[in-house]
C-alpha cells in the first residue's frame, strides 16, 4: 500500500485529449496508454463519470501507480463516482478499500452519502485505514455530530500516522470540533494533546475558546505538547495576547523561555508581543526579547512605543539591543530621542555610541539633540567624538 500524500502522475501526454478517445483507450492492453488515458480524464473532470466503473475497477488492480492516479481522476469526476467507489468499502483487499477512500476524500462533499460505511473503517484493525477513513470524514461533509466522536477517539491511538489525520480531519469542522478539542487537551497522553493543539491551530481564530485550555498546557506541562500549546496560541494572535503575556511573567522559567522560544519563531507576526514583553518583570525575559526583536530584523513602526520606554531599562544588555532595532526604524523614532538622550549619559561608550547611531538616522532638526551631543565632543573614547561629530552636523551644527 502506498502512503504518501497527495501526489499525481504528470504524464507527457499534451493537452486531455478527445473525451471518446480517451474512454476507448481505458480497455488498452498497453498499461502506459490506460494510464495515459486515467490521467487524461482527470481534465475532463464530471464529463468523463461513464468511466466510473473501469477506473473502480483499476482501483482493484495490484498496480499502485494505476491506482493512485485512478483514485485522482475519481476525485475529479466527484458525486457521479461516489456510490460506485462506497462500494468497495464492503469487502475486498486492503489497498481497494485504502484508495477507494481516497478516491471518496478527493470527491469531497460529493460523498457526504458515503459517510456511515466510512466510519465503519475508522474501528478497522489495519492502521493505514483507519488513517485514511480519517483523511474521508473530514472532506465529505460529514455531520459532524456522528464525525467528531470517532475522530477524537482516534487522536487517543499509539499510531502517528492515524493521529495526524484525525487532526487534520477535526481541524476541518473548524468550531463545531473545539469543545471535543479543549477535553483531549486534558488528556494524560502527551501524543494526544500535541495533535489537538495542532488541530486547534489549524482552525485558527474560530478556536479562541480553547485559549485558557491551550494555556494551562503551556504552563504545567514539560514536555512537547506545552511547546505546540504555545506555538498555537502565539499563531491565534489577537485572542491570545492576555495569555501569552501570563505566559511570559510565569515563576518558571522553562515556560518564559518556551514562550519567547515560540515568539521568535513565529517572527514578524509576533513582533508586539515581542516589543511588550520589554517591560516584564523578569530580566530573562527582556534580554530574550530585545535580542530576538534584533535577530528578527523587525522595522515595524507598531513597535516603536515598547522600544522607546524600554531605552530606560536599568539592564545595559536590553538598551543594547533595542538601540539596535531602534536604528532599523529610526526614521519613525523621534518620539525615541528624549530616552535616547538619557543613554547619552550612560558610563558604558557602547552604550553612548548606539544612541548617537540611531540619533544620526532621524531626521529633522532638534535643539535637544544638539545640547546634548556638543559636550560628547569632548568625549574621553575617541569613536564617541568622531560620531558626535557626525550627529552634529547631520544638524547643521558642523
Amino acid at each position: 500500500m502506498l502512503t504518501f500524500t497527495f501526489v499525481t502522475l504528470v504524464a507527457t501526454i499534451g493537452q486531455p485529449g478527445d473525451l471518446d478517445t480517451l474512454l476507448k483507450k481505458l480497455d488498452s492492453s498497453d498499461r502506459e496508454m490506460r494510464l495515459a488515458a486515467i490521467v487524461g480524464l482527470a481534465e475532463h473532470g464530471p464529463k468523463a463519470k461513464s468511466a466510473v466503473r473501469e477506473l473502480v475497477a483499476t482501483l482493484k488492480q495490484n498496480d499502485e501507480e494505476l491506482r493512485l492516479n485512478a483514485a485522482i481522476t475519481l476525485g475529479k469526476i466527484g458525486g457521479d463516482a461516489t456510490i460506485e467507489v462506497t462500494k468497495l468499502l464492503d469487502g475486498g483487499d486492503v489497498d481497494s478499500r485504502y484508495y477507494a477512500l481516497s478516491a471518496l476524500g478527493w470527491i469531497g462533499p460529493g460523498a457526504k452519502s458515503a459517510t456511515a460505511k466510512i466510519l465503519t473503517i475508522t474501528t478497522d484493525k489495519d492502521a493505514g485505514l483507519r488513517a485514511k477513513a480519517a483523511f474521508a470524514l473530514g472532506r465529505v461533509g460529514a455531520d459532524p455530530k456522528v464525525a467528531i466522536k470517532p475522530l477524537l477517539k482516534l487522536l487517543t491511538e499509539e499510531n502517528e500516522a492515524v493521529r495526524v489525520s484525525a487532526g487534520d480531519a477535526l481541524s476541518r469542522f473548524k468550531a463545531v470540533a473545539v469543545p471535543g478539542l479543549i477535553e483531549a487537551l486534558k488528556d494524560d497522553a502527551i501524543d494526544m494533546r500535541i495533535e489537538a493543539a495542532r488541530a486547534l491551530g489549524a482552525i485558527g481564530a474560530e478556536a479562541k475558546d480553547a485559549v485558557p485550555a491551550l494555556q494551562h498546557v503551556a504552563r504545567d506541562a514539560n514536555d512537547k505538547s506545552a511547546d505546540e500549546a504555545v506555538r498555537v496560541l502565539v499563531k491565534l494572535g489577537k485572542p491570545a495576547v492576555a495569555a501569552v503575556a501570563v505566559l511570559l511573567e510565569d515563576p518558571k522559567s522553562e515556560a518564559r523561555q518556551r514562550t519567547l522560544k515560540s515568539l521568535e519563531k513565529a517572527g514578524a507576526g509576533a513582533s508586539v508581543l515581542l516589543a511588550n514583553a520589554l517591560a516584564s518583570k523578569h530580566l530573562d525575559v527582556r534580554r530574550d526579547a530585545s535580542r530576538s526583536l534584533v535577530v528578527l530584523n523587525l522595522r515595524e513602526e507598531a513597535i516603536l512605543p515598547s522600544l522607546t520606554q524600554a531605552l530606560r531599562d536599568p539592564d545595559v544588555e536590553v538598551r543594547r539591543h533595542v538601540m539596535q532595532s531602534l536604528y532599523r526604524v529610526a526614521v519613525g523614532a523621534r518620539g525615541a530621542v528624549p530616552n535616547l538622550i538619557v543613554n547619552l549619559k550612560d558610563a558604558n561608550a557602547e552604550m553612548r555610541l548606539l544612541a548617537l547611531s540611531v540619533l544620526r538616522e532621524i531626521p529633522g532638526e532638534s535643539e535637544a539633540v544638539v545640547r546634548a551631543v556638543t559636550p560628547l565632543l569632548q568625549d574621553i573614547d575617541e569613536n564617541v567624538r568622531r560620531l558626535a561629530k557626525e550627529v552634529l552636523a547631520f544638524q547643521g551644527k558642523p
